[in-house]
């Protein structure tokens, strides 16, 4: 017992080292803006001097963006919120992002803590703070940065559902499992994959498992129908077409060829090199060093994997269907499959991580897992301590890169030679004017 105290405290401190990490770390890594993210702030500098997106267009649905993007109304509008509180600097419009990471992360602890117990939930905070996927992808002014929470919300309703017997509390995540999933969808294309595959999974659960009927299964999809409307008229028009068009890899390839692009994209996302050595070759996106799931996670893993083979020889994994672990094993690989699907389906600079961002909270969840089966009392203390070591070196490693190298690695991919450009004034510069907008206007 007082070995679990002591455990607990440790990792208490060390996420409260992690917080301050990402915060202090923040207004060095990135460095400044993008096109893209200065694109979206001239929406929200826009909304907030007239009350209309950079184009005009009062209460846009969607806001035309750079490169056939758009900037969705799940970002849009609760950003625009935030910088009437916070300013529409850079460092506040990415410290949105970085707000919704660490509500998401809290999220995730409340769902390992309702499945595995408040160990699991610490250890799970922890995990999503070392993690380099949500790291960076967390800390840039741009819509992904808001897909985790979009599949935590979902993710801990079903949680919920599962295991609270409390009527009100059931009522209220029926309303949120569904929305939340809607939200997604809205948010970021690729999750138009993603969030029906999730939706028809979480549904599937409730109903085997007796807790929702035929009846409330159809009047969900018919409301959720008609709050996507919008969507599916925007979806359908010419520009958004041509643009889901040419990204998928059925353009320009047969049936089987799209088949097979798709498979392969899938293993590029799984491969080692891709998880924990570079990652994604966009340094927007990763670091380049440790991978999308850095070194850190590397003993959790393999006590997933060697539990997972040992269970088999025993012949106990019949068993083990009615373990609450092994259950939420089940919707987190589920949930990764799910959501690299999203970017598998795109012939565009693969391995993706971005297009792939809502597979990370299920890969936390999987993680945590594994460490759990490490700091079980059955496991050796000296192989608890070796784990423990190498997450901690790991992460020392990638957030001392991530501070004092990735900076100047990265200059180029945040177009750091335009913005000193636009700040010394420089009328001969070729930027996108909507971008450039985003400078002249807050």
């Amino acid at each position: 017992m007082r070995h679990l105290f002591t455990f607990n405290r440790i990792l208490i401190a060390t996420i409260g080292i992690l917080i301050l990490l990402h915060i202090l770390i923040l207004p060095i890594a990135p460095p400044g803006f993008f096109v893209d993210e200065a694109a979206t702030g001239a929406h929200v500098v826009a909304m907030l001097q007239h009350g209309t997106n950079a184009h005009h267009v009062a209460l846009p649905l969607f806001s035309e963006s750079l490169g056939g993007g758009y900037t969705t109304p799940v970002y849009l509008y609760p950003l625009v919120g935030w910088a009437a509180v916070f300013g529409t600097s850079e460092l506040a419009l990415r410290a949105f992002s970085l707000a919704s990471t660490l509500l998401t992360i809290t999220l995730l602890a409340c769902v390992a803590y309702v499945w595995l117990g408040k160990r699991a939930a610490l250890i799970s905070v922890t995990v999503a703070l070392a993690l380099p996927w949500a790291w960076l992808q967390g800390s840039i002014a741009w819509d992904p940065a808001l897909v985790p929470l979009f599949i935590t919300l979902p993710l801990l309703a079903l949680s919920l559902l599962l295991h609270t017997p409390t009527r009100s509390i059931r009522v209220a995540m029926l309303v949120i499992l569904p929305l939340s999933l809607i939200a997604l969808a809205y948010l970021y294309p690729p999750a138009r994959v993603t969030a029906p595959l999730l939706f028809v999974g979480a549904y599937a659960v409730l109903y085997l498992r007796k807790l929702i009927d035929a009846r409330l299964i159809f009047l969900t999809c018919i409301a959720a129908l008609f709050a996507s409307l919008p969507l599916l008229v925007f979806m359908f028009q010419p520009e958004a077409l041509e643009r889901s068009r040419t990204l998928s890899v059925f353009y320009d390839h047969s049936i089987v060829e799209s088949v097979w692009l798709t498979f392969t994209n899938c293993l590029q996302l799984l491969s080692p090199s891709f998880l924990f050595v570079t990652g994604d070759p966009n340094l927007r996106h990763s670091t380049g060093v440790q991978g999308m799931l850095g070194l850190a996670a590397l003993p959790a893993l393999i006590a997933l994997v060697v539990a997972g083979v040992r269970s088999m020889r025993s012949g106990k994994a019949r068993d083990l269907s009615k373990n609450k672990t092994v259950q939420l094993l089940v919707i987190a690989l589920f949930g990764v499959a799910a959501s690299l699907l999203g970017s598998a389906l795109t012939n565009e600079s693969q391995p993706h991580s971005l297009r792939a961002t809502a597979a990370w909270p299920f890969i936390v969840i999987i993680i945590t897992i594994g460490w759990n089966i490490i700091f079980r009392r059955a496991t050796p203390r000296s192989l608890q301590w070796a784990s423990a070591l190498i997450f901690i070196l790991a992460t020392a490693h990638y957030t001392t890169d991530l501070a004092l190298h990735y900076p100047a690695r990265s200059s180029n991919a945040f177009d750091t030679p335009q913005r000193q450009a636009i700040s010394s004034g420089d009328s001969t510069l070729s930027y996108p004017p909507l971008a450039l907008q985003y400078y002249q206007d807050r």
